[in-house]
């Protein structure tokens, strides 16, 4: 599906210095200029989510070299596809219902009363753990005592 100006994607904002929602405000062609970050609402040039994954890689695998800038092909990936992609590969998990207190684990399914059903992507030390939801990623506190 071709991406156009206005529709919201997931980038790596330079800024946040994480992988967040944004809005496409500029195209070359066909790939994806400049996003604005709908966090901290500067905009930037595109650059890919750094915690997507290529399908059958480990991260961080030494990968072939880079071709030629014009031939290169900009893959997004947007918060809802990885969501759901994330929640067919753990249909089976029990669900952890999310309070405060609750020690959360890297890749545990959660039950939040306000957010639904999320997925552990990152645990931050010592008590914050980031969590992508069906329409965003949040920053949640856990293992408050």
């Amino acid at each position: 599906m071709p991406h156009k100006t206005g529709d919201e994607i997931l980038a790596y904002c330079g800024s946040c210095k994480m992988d967040l929602r944004a809005t496409i405000v500029a195209m070359s062609g066909a790939s994806i200029a400049r996003v604005m970050c709908k966090t901290c609402k500067k905009e930037r040039g595109y650059r890919s989510p750094k915690g997507a994954a290529e399908p059958g890689k480990a991260p961080g695998a030494a990968s072939r070299p880079r071709a030629p800038r014009e031939e290169r092909e900009v893959k997004t990936v947007s918060v809802f596809v990885e969501w759901e992609r994330m929640m067919n590969e753990h249909k089976a998990a029990a669900r952890v219902p999310y309070t405060v207190q609750a020690a959360l684990k890297l890749n545990d399914i959660i039950q939040h009363p306000a957010f639904g059903e999320g997925y552990v992507m990152k645990l931050h030390h010592p008590n914050k753990a980031e969590v992508l939801f069906r329409d965003d990623i949040k920053m949640l506190l856990h293992s408050k005592v």
